[in-house]
């Protein structure tokens, strides 16, 4: 099985999975070894973890997650919050409107 590794070092990290790699061995590696077993995506997914060192996990796109709602950082927000406050005192807000005549 020494073929996986290099097929891995061919591919882009982000587009290793369990299912491709299950596809080459079985229909590439193993074919040319003759040998007539198949492998499935399970054992696909447990060669990456166990013996190559990946790690099978599902890749959530166009979701962002920054633990706004974890309760430490409402702590912290709040602790932050009250700091804040207390500067307001000292800053100057005097925002006047903008005339593009004044620009010439």
């Amino acid at each position: 099985m020494h073929d996986v590794p290099i097929y891995l070092a061919a591919q882009s990290l982000s587009t290793v999975t369990p299912q491709d790699l299950h596809h080459y061995v079985n229909n590439v590696i193993l074919p040319a070894l003759e040998i007539q077993a198949m492998i499935s995506e399970l054992t696909a997914c447990q060669w990456l973890k166990l013996k190559l060192g990946y790690e099978c996990k599902e890749a959530k796109k166009g979701i962002y997650i920054d633990s706004h709602e974890h309760p430490d950082v409402i702590k912290e927000r709040e602790v932050f919050i009250k700091q804040i406050d207390k500067y307001k005192l000292y800053v100057v807000y005097n925002f006047q409107p903008y005339d593009n005549a004044d620009l010439s």
